[in-house]
Formats: C-alpha cells, sequence, structure tokens
C-alpha cells in the first residue's frame, strides 16, 4: 500500500529531511546500520567521512545522534540484545525472533542466526533469563503452514541474509529470503506498524502465533472484524503470569481466516487490491482488550510510518542529546551513544492510555495522570544506570520511583526484579533502597518521601527475601540462605542508604553487617555454617556461597564503605598503611592469573586476572584504585576496558548488557567519572574519552566537561570544577563547568569524609575451632576479631554466662551460645551445635564429591542431619557427572530391618534422582551378595524441588553395606542445558 502522493515510507522520509545530502536510497542506510558493512565496524556511509545529520524542522534544528546509534551491538555472543524498533522507555519492542529457546536467545535473537521466525511486540534487552517475545507475526506467500519450521519440516519461518538487515532507534527492516519479502517496523509509545512489501501477482498471508515461546497458561483470538484481528496470550515463564492482549488492524481486508486445530494460531489471508504493500498497526495492554483497542487508537494515522518513524526518532534525538559529544567523529562516539540507547529502552511503559495497568497483585489499577513502568533489574542498574537517570533524565527516574511506590501498595515492598507485574525474587538485595536514596541525596523529591521511607521500612523490617529475616543478628548463615556471602554485603549497602536518609525503626539492620563475615585468617569474606568459617576455602572457587562470582570477586563488594574494607584488610596484613594494603588487594585481583575453580558461572566473561567486567560486581573495582593511592592504575585499568571490552560490532559488550548496566559503565567512564557509592550523589575521577561535551538538562543550567592535554597526556593530573580542584570523591551540579588536565604524572588523590562510614560497631564473634560431629570429644575456641570478651553460655540463654578464655572441651552433644559482652543487653545470641557421632560405624566413600556441596565432609551421609527442599543449604553432598559408591562399615554384624538412603532433585540447577540404586551386603567386606535394587520411577521434568528417599524394609544381618547410586547421565535434550553433567544430591542414609 502507497499514501495518497504514492511514495513509500522511504521517501517520505527522504521528503520531510530533503536538506540530508543523500538519495532515497542512501537515506535509509543514513538511518540505519547496515548489517553487511556493520560486520566490519562501519555505519552504512564511511564513518570516516560521516558528519552528524541535521535534521531541520519547524521548531528549529535537531542533531542526529540516533545516527550514532548502532542496534546490533551486543545482539552477538552473551550481549542478550535485540535489533527491533524501540520507543524510548516505550511499551512495544517490535523485533525479529531467531532463536526460540537457550541462554543467548534470552532477547529472541541472535546475530549468528539465519533464519527468522517472525516479529514479535515485546522483547528483554540484555538479561540472563529469557522471556517476552509475545505474539508472533510473519508474512509469507504461497500454501501457508502453522509449524513454525523449528524441528526441520516445512514451516512458516524464513532464512535471512544478514546484509539485508537495516536497524536504527525505532527502525527495523529486513528482507525474507524465502518468500522474497520485505519486512519494515516503526514504533509509538504503546504501538506499533508492521510494513510488507509483498512480490507481484502473489497472494498476501500473515500467520499470529500465540504459542510462540513461553508456555502459554492460557489464550485465543477473541474478535475479528472486516480489517481488524483481536487476542491475547497469558503465559508461564520467568514472569510467571504474564497478560498480553492485542488488537491489530491491516491495510487491506481480510479475505478470510485460517485456524489451528487449537484456536492458538490463525492465518490471515487477505483481500488482493494490487498493491505488493501490507499495513498492520498493532497496539498491547496488560489490561485486557478495551486497553489494547484504546492504545491503537490513540496513535492510529492511517499507516503513517513515516510520521510514527519521524516522531520516534525525534524524541530519540532529544534524549541522547541531552549529552552532546563535540568531538570530531570517532568509533568511541559510535559506542558511546549506543551505550546511551540501551540506557533508554527499559524500564518500560505498562500502562495504558486510559491510566489503567495491571498492578504486582496483578490487579488493574490506575494512576493519576502518571506513568507506570516494569521491568527493573535492579541488581544491575542500581550501580550505574539509575544514577546516570537521576543525573541525566531526573524526571523518567522520578517516574521509575513513583511505579517502586505503588508496587509497594499493591504487594507489600518494593521490588527487587519486577516483570510485567510479577516479582521474579531474581537476584539479591532490595536494591530500589538506593535507588530511592540516591534521589534524596540529589534533592529531587517529586515524589512522597514519606511514603518512600515507609516502603523502606517496612520491606527491610518484614522481608522474607534475600536473607533479611536473619540479618538482625548481623548475617546470614549459609545453611540459612544460598549466596549468604552476597546477600549480606548488599544487604548492608541497603541498610546504609535506608540510613543515609535517616529511615527511622531500622536499628536491627546496620550498614556495618557484612564485617561479620571477613575471615582475617584468610582475608576473604566467607560463608558461616555452625557459625564457622566453612572448610576447605578457595577464593578462587566459584560457588553457592556468592552470586555469581567468586571471593576474590565479592572481596570489595561493600561499595558503600570503602573505609570499613581497609580496616578489615589490615586484620590479614603485616603492614599498618591501610591504602598499601588496599593495593595490595587489588592488585592480587587484577594480576592474579589463576584459573578460576568450581561450577561454570556463564555471566563471568571480560576477565582481568579475576576482575570480571561481565558481570556487575566487578563495576566498579577499577576506580578503588583512587582510594589506594595509585589512580595511575585506575585510569590505565580503565582505559584498557573501554578499549578491549566495547566495541561498535555485534560482540561489542563482554557480558549481558543487563537492562542498561553494562552500557551505562561505558557512558559514565567515558565521561571520566563514575558512581562508586550508588546512593550517595559522589563521583570518583577515572579518564575521559572525549574533549568537549556538554550535557544539556531541560530547565537546568547546561554542564559543561573539557580535557585539555600536553604531547604527553597519559594521565589525569588535575580535575577542577568552576576552575577549582576537587578530591576524588566530588558532586556536580547545574551549571557546572568541569575541566580535566591531563599529562604525564597522575593527581593527588584528596580524600573526604563521605568515604567513611563513621560508626562504630561490634562485629559478631565466631567458632575457629571445633567439629561439628565428632567422635569422641572437640574442642571449641572462640574469636573476636574486635578483641572484646566474649560471653556464653550451654543449651539456654537463661542460664549460667561465663566469660571465655580457653578452649571449651565438649564429650556430648551440646549447644553452645554466645556473643560479644556489652553493657548492652539487646545483642542477639549466636549458637553452634555439637554433635556426637554415632558409635560402631565408619563410611567410606569411592567417589569424590564436590567441594562446595560437602555437606560437612566424609561422614555427612552419617552424621544425622537432613537437608531442606534447598540445595544450597549446606546439609547435601554433590556429585557431578559420577556415580555414588560407599561402602559403611560396622563394628561389629548388626541385625536391621530398613535401610536407605535420600536424594534430592531439583532439575532447574541440573540436579537429578539416580537411574537406580543398589544395596548390598556383607559379612566380612569382601563378598556381598545383592539385598535390592530400586530403579528410579519420578519424571525428570517435574519442576522445583523434589525428595525421595530409596529403601528398603526387610530383616537382614550384616557387617557392610555397599550403596551405589547411578548417575542419570547428560542432560537429555529437552534440557537447557542439554549435554550437560548432571548432579546427584545425597544427604543421609537412613538405617533401623
Amino acid at each position: 500500500m502507497k499514501n495518497a502522493l504514492g511514495f513509500s515510507e522511504y521517501t517520505n522520509v527522504f521528503r520531510l529531511l530533503c536538506i540530508c545530502l543523500f538519495t532515497a536510497c542512501c537515506l535509509t542506510d543514513g538511518l540505519a546500520i547496515n548489517q553487511s558493512k556493520f560486520k566490519a565496524g562501519h555505519l552504512a556511509t564511511d564513518t570516516s567521512k560521516r558528519k552528524v545529520t541535521n535534521l531541520k524542522k519547524a521548531t528549529g534544528v535537531i542533531q542526529d545522534y540516533a545516527a550514532w546509534v548502532n542496534p546490533f551491538v551486543g545482539t552477538g555472543a552473551h550481549g542478550h540484545t535485540f535489533p527491533g524498533a524501540v520507543y524510548p522507555f516505550g511499551m512495544m519492542q517490535l523485533s525479529p525472533d531467531t532463536r526460540l529457546e537457550g541462554w543467548d536467545g534470552c532477547s529472541g535473537y541472535h546475530d549468528s542466526d539465519s533464519l527468522i521466525y517472525g516479529f514479535s511486540h515485546t522483547h528483554l534487552s540484555g538479561t540472563g533469563v529469557p522471556d517476552y517475545c509475545d505474539v508472533l507475526f510473519m508474512p509469507g506467500t504461497g500454501s501457508p503452514v502453522f509449524n513454525n519450521g523449528a524441528d526441520g519440516q516445512a514451516g512458516y519461518a524464513s532464512a535471512f541474509k544478514k546484509s539485508s538487515e537495516k536497524a536504527s532507534p525505532g527502525y527495523y527492516s529486513v528482507f525474507l529470503d524465502k518468500d522474497k519479502i520485505r519486512a519494515a517496523f516503526t514504533v509509538g509509545k504503546r504501538t506499533g506498524i508492521h510494513h510488507y512489501t509483498y512480490p507481484k501477482h502473489t497472494d498476501q498471508w500473515i500467520i499470529i502465533d500465540l504459542k510462540h515461546r513461553d508456555k502459554l497458561f492460557s489464550g485465543g483470538f477473541t474478535n475479528s472484524s472486516k480489517n481488524s484481528i483481536e487476542g491475547f496470550r497469558i503465559s508461564i515463564g520467568w514472569a510467571r503470569k504474564q497478560y498480553v492482549y492485542f488488537k491489530s488492524i491491516f491495510s487491506k481486508n481480510i479475505k478470510w481466516i485460517q485456524y489451528s486445530p487449537d484456536s492458538l494460531k490463525a492465518i490471515i489471508h487477505f483481500e488482493e487490491n494490487g498493491s505488493k504493500e501490507l499495513f498492520a498497526q498493532v497496539g498491547i495492554s496488560a489490561v485486557d482488550a478495551t486497553g489494547a483497542a484504546k492504545n491503537l487508537e490513540s496513535e492510529f494515522d492511517e499507516f503513517n510510518f513515516t510520521k510514527m518513524l519521524t516522531n520516534t526518532r525525534d524524541l530519540w534525538n532529544k534524549l541522547l542529546g541531552r549529552i552532546q559529544i563535540n568531538d570530531p567523529d570517532s568509533k568511541e562516539k559510535l559506542v558511546f551513544y549506543t551505550a546511551l540507547y540501551h540506557n533508554l529502552i527499559h524500564p518500560s511503559l505498562f500502562q495504558d492510555i486510559d491510566l489503567r495497568y495491571r498492578g504486582m497483585d496483578l490487579n488493574i489499577h490506575s494512576t493519576q495522570a502518571d506513568d507506570q513502568f516494569t521491568v527493573f533489574s535492579l541488581w544491575d542498574t542500581y550501580r550505574s544506570t539509575h544514577p546516570l537517570y537521576q543525573w541525566i533524565y531526573p524526571e523518567y527516574n522520578s517516574k521509575f520511583i513513583r511505579t517502586f511506590l505503588r508496587q509497594y501498595q499493591e504487594c507489600g515492598h518494593l521490588p527487587v526484579w519486577e516483570l510485567a507485574g510479577n516479582e521474579t525474587w531474581c537476584m539479591i538485595g532490595n536494591h530500589s533502597i538506593p535507588v530511592i536514596a540516591n534521589a534524596f541525596h540529589h534533592k529531587v523529591f517529586d515524589f512522597d518521601t514519606i511514603l518512600a521511607k515507609e516502603a523502606i521500612q517496612n520491606t527491610l523490617l518484614n522481608g522474607s527475601n534475600t536473607g533479611i529475616k536473619f540479618m538482625p543478628k548481623g548475617f546470614i548463615l549459609s545453611n540459612e540462605e544460598s549466596e549468604s556471602v552476597s546477600k549480606t554485603i548488599e544487604n548492608s549497602l541497603d541498610f546504609a542508604a535506608a540510613a543515609s536518609i535517616h529511615c527511622k525503626g531500622l536499628e536491627r539492620y546496620n550498614a556495618n553487617s557484612y564485617k561479620n563475615l571477613y575471615n582475617p585468617e584468610s582475608g576473604f569474606y566467607q560463608a558461616r555454617w555452625n557459625n564457622q568459617f566453612i572448610k576447605p576455602f578457595d577464593p578462587l572457587e566459584v560457588n553457592h556461597h556468592y552470586t555469581e562470582a567468586n571471593a576474590y570477586q565479592y572481596l570489595f563488594g561493600a561499595h558503600h564503605d570503602i573505609e570499613g574494607m581497609k580496616q578489615l584488610f589490615l586484620l590479614s596484613d603485616k603492614d599498618e598503611n591501610k591504602e598499601r594494603v588496599l593495593l595490595k588487594r587489588l592488585d592480587d585481583l587484577f594480576y592474579n592469573k589463576a584459573e578460576m575453580t568450581g561450577r561454570v558461572q556463564p555471566d563471568i566473561t571480560g576477565l582481568i586476572g579475576q576482575y570480571a567486567h561481565g558481570n556487575e560486581p566487578s563495576h566498579h573495582l577499577a576506580y578503588l584504585y583512587n582510594d589506594a593511592n595509585a589512580p595511575e592504575k585506575a585510569q590505565d585499568l580503565i582505559k584498557k576496558i573501554k578499549e578491549e571490552f566495547y566495541s561498535n560490532t555485534p560482540e561489542g559488550l563482554i557480558g549481558n548488557e543487563d537492562c542498561g548496566q553494562m552500557s551505562s559503565w561505558f557512558v559514565f567512564s567515558a565521561l571520566g567519572f563514575y558512581p562508586v557509592n550508588p546512593f550517595n550523589a559522589n563521583y570518583a575521577i577515572g579518564f575521559p574519552s572525549f574533549r568537549n561535551v556538554s550535557i544539556q538538562i531541560p530547565n537546568q543550567k547546561p554542564i559543561t566537561i573539557k580535557t585539555s592535554s600536553s604531547s604527553n597526556s597519559k594521565y589525569v593530573t588535575n580535575l577542577l570544577i568552576n576552575g577549582k580542584p576537587v578530591s576524588d570523591d566530588f558532586k556536580l551540579n547545574a551549571g557546572d563547568q568541569i575541566q580535566f588536565q591531563l599529562g604525564e604524572k597522575p593527581y593527588q588523590v584528596r580524600y573526604q569524609k563521605s568515604r567513611q562510614t563513621g560508626t562504630e560497631y561490634s562485629v559478631r564473634p565466631y567458632v575457629y575451632s571445633g567439629q561439628r560431629v565428632f567422635k569422641d570429644s572437640t574442642h571449641v575456641r572462640l574469636v573476636s576479631i574486635d578483641r572484646k570478651p566474649i560471653e556464653f553460655c550451654y543449651d539456654t540463654t537463661t542460664g549460667q554466662r561465663f566469660i571465655f578464655s580457653n578452649d571449651l572441651i565438649f564429650h556430648t552433644e551440646t549447644r553452645l551460645y554466645f556473643r560479644n559482652k556489652s553493657n548492652s543487653q539487646t545483642t542477639e545470641w549466636l549458637f553452634a551445635d555439637f554433635i556426637k557421632k554415632p558409635q560402631g560405624m565408619q563410611l567410606k566413600l569411592n567417589a569424590e564429591y564436590a567441594n562446595q556441596y560437602a555437606a560437612g565432609g566424609n561422614d555427612a551421609l552419617i552424621d544425622g542431619l537432613q537437608g531442606s527442599m534447598d540445595f544450597r543449604d549446606g546439609l547435601w553432598q554433590g556429585y557431578q557427572g559420577n556415580d555414588i559408591h560407599l561402602v559403611l562399615e560396622f563394628s561389629e554384624e548388626r541385625n536391621l530391618n530398613y535401610l536407605g538412603i535420600r536424594f534430592l532433585q531439583d532439575q532447574g540447577p541440573w540436579i537429578l534422582m539416580p537411574s537406580q540404586v543398589e544395596f548390598k551386603i556383607s559379612e566380612d567386606g569382601k563378598h556381598y551378595e545383592s539385598l535390592d535394587l530400586i530403579r528410579n520411577q519420578i519424571s525428570q521434568k517435574e519442576e522445583g524441588s523434589i525428595l525421595h528417599e530409596f529403601k528398603t524394609s526387610q530383616n537382614f544381618k550384616c557387617r557392610f553395606i555397599q550403596i551405589k547410586a547411578k548417575n542419570a547421565g547428560p542432560l537429555p535434550d529437552w534440557h537447557p542445558g542439554a549435554g550437560g553433567s548432571s548432579w546427584l544430591f545425597t544427604d543421609e542414609i537412613i538405617i533401623r
């Protein structure tokens, strides 16, 4: 279909932008990155000669910053981005789907693919868990089929060439080889337009697949007319109940609709009117069909693709143009504006034009002329993405905070990782708290500050997630929650953020709590089990005590209290200079060439020693060299990371984009500073990438950033704000004139008090030695790193109390209560249990368990301690890829009538039941006879944790018992980890 003048959208855009020196064909390339030339890292026009295009409009001159954006960056490797059409923070992400499953298919698209299944209307940018890709459209000609072709049979999917793809902010197009169809897309705030150009004289149809991607809870087509269709899908995925309603109106009348047998796919055949072109405009809603229809009606303008594209691109230019890089053209400029673009995709609008939205209680609510948003990847984005919003896009960050507060009112807590109205409970911490605190410190209060403090208080006081309920004692034990070290550290940061804005009623929660898991003997934060640091300990090991990391990568996790961390490190070093000790610890991390051990964690990428730029906990670490009086090392590393881990290619991100966080690190670092503490509105000095930058925030005086250099400019020698030198921990205000002076030698670090917590804290004591399960006796020693007196009592806290001075010797089962002695009696008691091992038996293991799932060691299966439904509670012993073979020997012959062994299945993390368990018995340990062979009857596809005891009940006499549990083998084809080595998890042998 053509418009009234007979021009396609490409010609119309050319007419509107006629001052640009392009032909109509070149204009498409000028507006979009072309994959054929992009592969070599170039724009469609030669970037070495390219100038910023100016778009003259009646309202003035708008610079075309969108021309510096490459949406294909991050679509390769593990970036997990998508190239499709997006409106800034808009409701719809209209993009091609080339991958149906798998970790690198999280966004629905991967650069290495050559087959397109269709174009869906919702996508996630850079997440590490797949979801969205809702309501798939795919055009075709000839005889249609309902099958997508993923099974190798005939299907509606089409091959395509990378050279035919073009993308820019708000626009995507591709040529589908199978049926020779050109597909182009643009979006508005809540809707999107499809434009399909078919070959001449062919049948035209579109298939709509509601079964595409996530499992359906329910769905179907609800209404159709001569040129429209409506439907919905409610799906189960990462978001456990996601609602999407849609209405599509077409530029041609519908001839007939062919439905699949289950009525979840529809092939729409169109009447022929002589035009090769077909337009479809689609509105979506999470509320209901009425919402989708109203959203569509609010933006419908007779399929005016050009108008929608122009308006969307104008908004992109306005938002991207708040940071004006005035340097000559360069690859850094391309990387910079692409990074800024990635920060403006999510969060996504979640409210219909009539102000209704679906809340976190999954009920329908309405706002008072305010926008509601979704997709809050807060564990990632609190670090520098939300600080970027607060600085450059404060009106949007206020909208996000107001969304948090409405979500609190709906479900009783602030969001952790909210998606489509669902709390996924993904990742750790409650990091909407530092986002809110940062707004307070920027003195931006266009939200209900009283409600904000109430929400923070109730989230922390009543929260059950991320181990909050265990934090009053000062830390989380490993048997209480997995990832206990990371949760303790990150919860401490949330407490610090709450305290910084004077939230009341949180006296039991302290920003110093992270110190309770520092082991001065190893010099690392370690997990405590039975109030004893777990041994053996390997700081290189990636395990379930840390969140997607090892002990090195969380060593500097308390970035709200750098001075506090320095003081801790002194406990593990003979040097009394805290800056030198910090320097040594940083060098040990960045220049440690040892290989990581433990489980495979795909997020740990972009390694420099143990530093992992591909995962967020490392993002502030290079800047800590400033605090070690070594700014030259900080700047050398920052330059290295910018140059080696960011590029204008599909592989241009070293790890998951994570809704903007990977890119916001580059945005800040390219400007020359970074928010090490993400909530106090301060910045640490780095190294600028540009010489002349203007920051233009509406209703504020502009900020300028200029860089002057000499012939040998290796380092920042001085930083001036409004002509005055500043410390390494500085603030920015509207109208500031920032000047970086570069030279041969780095600046001298000057500190401000904001680096210090400045409060006294009594670090909790711990059990230094003593066997939890002992044979005859055990010697127990208590230690306080503060060297404070420790009081203790036995079995009850109401009995006689003693002051610890010498090792305690236990011969019987004992519960030991202890705490630092203080005049205040409010300190919580800690306790440790010491259990006498059952006598007259010993266990020999003929298979090796994983160090991270040792469950107490060689006697774990006969210690009388049973695990929970969580495989990470410290009581389950794990074996990967191996059978379990063990022999239980009694000191004398025993008469028994029951034998069992407990196993756990949780197929998500690769834990399966053994395929079979065989019990054998012997009187001499040499000659065994079979007692029973039990085959597994539990389906591997069962979701969640399943506990099962393989058992036999019969009378028998023996002195030796042999148990063989056969590993289930490689993970099956249907599993996301297909082919990987499965685990066996067992916790206890039961005999009677």
